[in-house]
């Protein structure tokens, strides 16, 4: 017998077990930049230089520590006008890597930086330093619901459920639905996605999915 999730065999019941564990960030990471554009080399170099380093002083001073910088990378600039791509002159950018460790900082940096000369917002990401914990946590749910799933159809088909036979690690990006080329996949169902309530929509979502085969034994 079979349906969307799960399946009675011949060695076993195989059933479909996943769990999301939802966390507050702690750790931010900025990705802005410098960037001038001049009709020559070396102005531009010379203007993106001096606001990086207006950029970094602004840092400094923030007591931010860990943040990096990029060598200087040029390039030519050609803007489309009438019908044909005119020179528009040389760009001079330096990237920057910030990491935030105070959440209630990350908007003073964001604008501090910009007022401190840089015009390139490339990113603001939200990472966890416990991803290893909350992981492991959200692979143990899953399994718990593995087990109270087989359970069940072990109940209703008046068997029980025995020993594990195999595990099966699965993407747990199933249980998000995604455009698959011009098609888009349907999430799979979350069998444990915590405790109801209202989420905190900054919190870091990681998940874990198995499928797992258990052994049908008869019922004493």
């Amino acid at each position: 017998m079979r349906d969307g999730n799960s399946a009675f065999g011949g060695q076993g019941v195989k059933v479909f077990g996943s769990a999301i564990v939802r966390v507050a960030p702690d750790t931010a990471s900025i990705l802005v930049a410098v960037w001038r554009l001049e009709q020559e080399p070396k102005a531009a170099f010379a203007r993106a230089r001096e606001a990086a380093q207006a950029a970094s002083a602004f840092l400094r001073k923030a007591g931010v520590e860990d943040f990096g910088s990029s060598r200087a990378a040029l390039s030519q600039e050609f803007r489309y006008t009438n019908g044909e791509n005119r020179f528009a002159g040389y760009k001079a950018r330096f990237g920057f890597n910030v990491i935030v460790r105070e959440m209630d900082k990350v908007d003073a940096l964001l604008t501090g930086l910009i007022a401190a000369g840089a015009n390139e917002l490339t990113s603001v990401t939200f990472q966890t330093t416990r991803l290893k914990e909350i992981r492991a946590e959200a692979r143990r749910r899953a399994i718990a619901a593995a087990r109270e799933k087989a359970e069940l159809y072990c109940e209703a088909a008046g068997v029980v459920a025995g020993r594990v036979l195999s595990i099966e690690d699965v993407n747990p990006e199933l249980l998000s639905g995604r455009n698959e080329g011009h098609a888009y996949r349907e999430p799979a169902p979350i069998d444990d996605a915590g405790e109801p309530g209202a989420m905190d929509p900054g919190a870091i979502t990681v998940g874990a999915a198995v499928n797992v085969v258990y052994q049908i034994e008869e019922r004493p």
